[in-house]
């Protein structure tokens, strides 16, 4: 038998796998794979060892793993590619076409918001365009003060959508005569209140209107003075409506919070405005909302401004140094809680450090018909990025510490999204499912109430947070959502602005809260 027979014989008693192996090289010297074997073990034993010496005490590790395994150096990397992963959408239109205050400019894309338009792009903001405040809602559906240009100047409206954002429409108030902010709304049953400013020769006044279907009632007018602030905001408890605003005093040495009352059938039987504020406080920009049984208010109140330095240099020339910049004050938050009839039950108090510098804030009902807060606290100029956002729950017994939840330095216990930058945003709170006076959240589908935060350098974030004002899963942005502002909410939908050139539109998403974050 000649070689290449006696090699054929060999692959063929080899077994089942010898007809899948190649016949090795004719010159292949022997003792080569057992040598081979003998060098693999060889180096797989010197890592074991040098495994063995290197970890600390001397001994094995228990759990042996590569360097990459180890829980504390992989935690921060785990965090940032969560943060990094792309979330998927929590929030879906839940409306028809949207409901357009104004003349919408053409579609220019496939890509739309909830709004229908462009929903990234920030060309769709012009001049002179269609103005909203802060939205309510009512056994209608939805409802916001709006102005815009028509009949020669400015026109103040109201626009409703039902509560399947599938009709809307507008209810003429009056002309608007100065600069002056869209009529604030509140819901009351079937109707709407709506209050607005209205210049006069002794400053200003503050008309109220009721809104039925089409019909428009007017009540009785409240001087506002000529203070320079247009803050003003209106909400109904019962059978009474409360309106607040802030004014100076007599001697234009501080400002202070005014309220009056009026029966929520006819807007008469007003109470004359007095103030509700501490006299020694400075206070401003303030809040009101029904809650059962009567009013939750709150305001922001401020230090006194330090003297200026420019001031006691009365002499100096210098163009330079004549002119003073910003002056950062101390500022903080007070509540105190009304009964129907707009009375204090309660002293004021500070719910925010008194060392603090609210800029923005924003409230909703929350747990056990407390009150929630968010709020931006920052002490860097206006308009600038900086700063974090906080929630406080506030109730009749006391009130907790600010939970950071955005930016700035975090605890210990605070959630992955309290690294994320700001911008310039400020907050803008608005109830869940659980409603006012309404249903258990832990029965609910939805968030207790919603937080966004819209930036004009970027898409609108929105998270859910609990009845207690805590994150409920993340703070992120939402495609359908893109750059609009949530302005009102039900149990059931948000109610979206998006501007469009020189128009509004007003449309309706569902979204749904993600997990609770596990602290």
């Amino acid at each position: 038998m000649d070689p290449d027979q006696r090699a054929t014989q060999r692959n063929t008693t080899q077994g089942s796998t010898g007809a899948d192996r190649q016949p090795p090289p004719a010159d292949e010297p022997e003792g080569v794979a057992w040598k081979g074997a003998l060098a693999v073990a060889l180096v797989v034993g010197g890592l074991v060892v040098w495994r063995a010496c290197s970890t600390p005490g001397g001994g094995a590790s228990d759990a042996p793993a590569p360097p990459s395994a180890n829980p504390a150096a992989s935690a921060p990397s785990d965090a940032a590619d969560a943060a990094a992963a792309p979330q998927p959408p929590r929030c879906t239109p839940a409306s028809a076409p949207p409901f357009v205050i104004g003349d919408a400019p053409p579609a220019r894309g496939a890509e739309q918001g909830a709004g229908g338009g462009d929903a990234d792009s920030v060309e769709d903001i012009a001049p002179f365009a269609v103005e909203v405040g802060r939205g309510t809602t009512f056994s209608g559906g939805f409802a916001v003060g709006a102005q815009r240009e028509a009949e020669g100047g400015t026109v103040a409206m109201v626009a409703t959508l039902s509560a399947d954002g599938a009709q809307g429409k507008l209810v003429r108030l009056a002309r608007s005569r100065g600069d002056m902010d869209p009529p604030v709304v509140a819901g009351a049953g079937g109707a709407i209140l709506a209050a607005m400013l209205e210049p006069n020769a002794g400053g200003r006044a503050i008309k109220v209107a009721r809104v039925e279907g089409d019909h428009v009632t007017w009540g009785a007018e409240l001087a506002e003075g000529r203070d320079e602030s247009l803050a003003l905001d209106i909400a109904a408890s019962g059978e009474r409506a409360v309106i607040v605003w802030d004014d100076v005093t007599r001697d234009g040495k501080r400002s202070r919070i005014m309220l009056a009352s009026a029966d929520v059938g006819t807007l008469r039987s007003v109470t004359s405005a007095r103030p509700v504020s501490q006299p020694s406080t400075d206070a401003e920009m303030p809040r009101v909302l029904g809650r059962p049984g009567g009013y939750w208010l709150a305001y922001i109140a401020r230090a006194e401004e330090p003297a200026r330095k420019a001031a006691a240099k009365k002499d100096d020339g210098d163009e330079d140094t004549a002119a003073a910049g910003e002056t950062i004050t101390h500022q903080w938050i007070e509540v105190v809680p009304l009964d129907e009839a707009g009375a204090l039950t309660a002293t004021p108090r500070a719910v925010t450090p008194k060392n603090g510098h609210v800029l923005a804030y924003d409230l909703t009902l929350g747990d056990d018909d407390g009150l929630i807060l968010a709020l931006r606290d920052d002490d860097t100029p206006s308009g600038s990025i900086g700063g974090h956002i906080s929630a406080v729950l506030v109730r009749l017994g006391g009130a907790s510490e600010p939970r950071v939840l955005v930016g700035g330095d975090r605890e210990q216990d605070a959630p992955p999204e309290a690294a994320l930058g700001l911008g310039a945003g400020v907050p803008a709170l608005l109830p869940g499912a659980r409603g006012p006076g309404g249903q258990d959240p832990a029965k609910a589908a939805g968030a207790a109430a919603w937080l966004a935060i819209a930036n004009a350098s970027g898409p609108t974030q929105l998270a859910a947070l609990t009845a207690r004002g805590e994150l409920e899963g993340g703070l992120q942005a939402e495609p359908a959502l893109g750059r609009g502002e949530p302005i009102a909410a039900s149990a059931e939908a948000l109610l979206v602005a998006h501007p469009a050139g020189k128009a509004m539109k007003l449309a309706l998403l569902r979204c749904a809260s993600t997990a609770p974050f596990n602290k």
